[in-house]
């Protein structure tokens, strides 16, 4: 073979090289993701959440002061902070194994949480979440569940699926009180019990007085009156759900809390019921007697008598 032969050869293998490559870039480059997939770029858009899981369905809408939630309860603003971001920065990273997609497919399919966000232009976005079982790596998978993949946020550690797994319970707003010395035109506590002296602050057209006590020091009187500006409860408890707790409702109240604001949407009126022994935390009912819990060292914060407001 002449030289010319042995060039030609030379440059015909090195022309199947380079078209080979060339396909099977070609071909990479196809079976790439889209990273946005499941990513809403104006979460300001967003009228609607609906998140379906096996345990209920919550539905999270945009109304104006406030998000609610159900139609019925105001939803904490941390959580629809914290889902707009991962709705607007989370990313496809890639397809889940073939070994695990029916796996993944089933528990999805089965437990998992089934999203659909709404926007104000009447389109929308309907996906499917979950995680494996150290929630540690999330899932999102188009809304027939064709196509898994493994999503995450870069630089952020947390389980982006948990969002969606929260109980209706989980999403309300946790704020009980948000008064202040300043708005506050009477707080009492009535005590069951003969050992503790009912409170009674109120004000009297200048400043906030304590019944029973001449010699008051405004600064303690201030200093207890803090804690009502952002005052949240631990949690919101379903009847039937802790049967402990459950049984507090029949016996005698520890106190009546009644609080009145300025702005009378910000009035309560609590029972607090004795601490079990044991427990960690305080049962409280509302005025629509639903179930709260707050932990002790916050509840005894605010279970003062007027002795605890003289001058010394």
């Amino acid at each position: 073979m002449n030289r010319v032969k042995k060039l030609s050869v030379i440059f015909v293998g090195l022309l199947i090289v380079s078209l080979a490559l060339h396909w099977i870039g070609n071909r990479e480059k196809s079976s790439k993701v889209n990273k946005e997939l499941f990513a809403v770029a104006d979460t300001t858009q967003i009228e609607n959440i609906t998140i379906i899981t096996e345990a209920s369905t919550i539905s999270i809408n945009r109304e104006v002061p406030f998000w609610t939630l159900n139609g019925q309860y105001k939803v904490d603003p941390q959580l629809v902070y914290l889902s707009q971001r991962i709705l607007s920065h989370v990313e496809v990273q890639r397809h889940v194994s073939k070994s695990n997609f029916e796996d993944i497919k089933n528990e999805l399919k089965n437990s998992g949480s089934q999203v659909t966000i709404n926007l104000k232009d009447g389109s929308e976005k309907q996906f499917y979440t979950g995680g494996n079982t150290a929630k540690t790596t999330a899932y999102f998978a188009n809304d027939d569940l064709t196509e898994i993949y493994i999503v995450t946020i870069p630089g952020y550690k947390s389980y982006l699926s948990g969002i969606f797994e929260l109980s209706l319970n989980q999403w309300r707003d946790r704020v009980l009180f948000s008064s202040s010395w300043r708005t506050i035109q009477q707080l009492k506590i009535d005590y069951t019990s003969a050992k503790n002296q009912d409170l009674e602050i109120v004000f009297d057209g200048n400043f906030l007085a304590v019944k029973q006590v001449s010699q008051l020091d405004t600064a303690k009187l201030i200093e207890y009156l803090e804690p009502f500006e952002q005052f949240q409860v631990n949690d919101y408890l379903d009847q039937g759900n802790f049967p402990r707790y459950d049984s507090l409702l029949g016996v005698e109240p520890l106190a009546i809390l009644a609080l009145k604001d300025i702005d009378t949407k910000k009035d309560q009126v609590l029972t607090i019921f004795p601490k079990i022994e044991g427990e960690r935390f305080y049962l409280l009912t509302n005025k629509s007697s639903e179930m709260l819990v707050v932990d002790e060292r916050r509840m005894e914060r605010l279970l003062f008598d007027p002795s605890q407001f003289i001058r010394d």
